[in-house]
């Protein structure tokens, strides 16, 4: 019961202080909305989701970060972007751009799942101009985590398939899949809710391609280039019911960020795919430690 009104008090003090908050990024395919104070902090969230994914870690740090939680295009009723082609390429460049624009010096960057692979994208491009990157149960090449062996080319035919199956989803089918997907992804039933609501009101052309992209795309090389400290945060029950181990997960996990010199890695044993619903304990404590370094 103690629990249950801290939250509900903590939920009044959000409301009150998302009063303050504002919009930015009009001129961008995605949108931003803008809370707090102090070092400026981009956090991108995953597949389908909507920025307020990040309510709970706004709450957190408002008070010393300026905090531009975003709704990519294409997701949560998000509009889709206009033009065809590449998905994580584009918005890689639009949020590029977006930090330029806010002329920021040393920020911090967060990403969730695709958010997480957003979060690369970015500091590839930029190996130092990042303060601290924090990624939250993502990896550089998807595939790999659970089949070592996997190449770009031998994960197209997968993924070519997993298009074509999701494209070919009615709005029914589409329900069902959610359900299933977000049961191994999230613990509380409002919570998955929440996410499969997002899911429906996400344009399913933009979902089945950026899952394709993730897919095809390793950039496990290509990380080597990143400078800043970066915290990795990993879930073992996410990946338990494949039959994964912890101790394989680790293994796993770390051949993924082997080319990232001096990244950091925690594992959550409770917390599963969206670690900062499911152990928000483990997540802040990682995570505040991780900042004040």
């Amino acid at each position: 019961m103690k629990r249950q009104h801290l939250f509900y008090a903590l939920l009044m003090l959000f409301t009150a202080l998302s009063t303050h908050a504002k919009e930015a990024a009009a001129d961008f395919a995605f949108k931003v909305t803008v809370h707090g104070q102090g070092q400026p902090m981009l956090l991108i969230p995953g597949l389908s989701n909507d920025m307020t994914v990040w309510d709970s870690t706004v709450i957190k740090f408002q008070d010393r970060y300026e905090m531009h939680t975003v709704t990519l295009p294409g997701f949560a009723g998000q509009p889709a972007m206009s033009e065809e082609g590449p998905f994580l390429t584009r918005v890689r460049d639009q949020l590029q751009a977006y930090v330029q624009q806010q002329g920021w010096q040393k920020p911090v960057l967060v990403g969730h799942s695709l958010g997480g692979y957003m979060a690369l994208l970015l500091a590839i491009e930029q190996p130092d101009f990042y303060d601290k990157i924090i990624i939250v149960d993502s990896v550089p090449f998807m595939p790999a985590l659970t089949m070592p062996m996997a190449t770009e080319e031998s994960a197209k035919l997968i993924a070519e398939n997993m298009k074509k199956q999701m494209d070919a989803q009615t709005k029914d089918m589409q329900s069902t899949s959610l359900d299933m997907i977000l049961a191994t992804m999230i613990t509380d039933p409002e919570h998955i809710k929440l996410a499969k609501q997002w899911g429906m009101d996400s344009d399913s052309a933009t979902v089945s391609q950026a899952m394709y992209e993730l897919m095809t795309q390793d950039i496990r090389q290509e990380i080597a280039v990143i400078q800043s400290p970066t915290l990795v945060m990993a879930s073992y029950v996410a990946y338990k019911p494949f039959g994964v181990t912890r101790e394989l997960l680790a293994q796993n996990y770390g051949a993924q960020y082997e080319q990232l010199q001096g990244h950091q890695l925690a594992i959550t044993d409770t917390g599963k795919h969206f670690i900062m619903w499911d152990d928000p304990e483990f997540y802040f404590a990682k995570m505040g430690a991780f900042l004040a370094q």
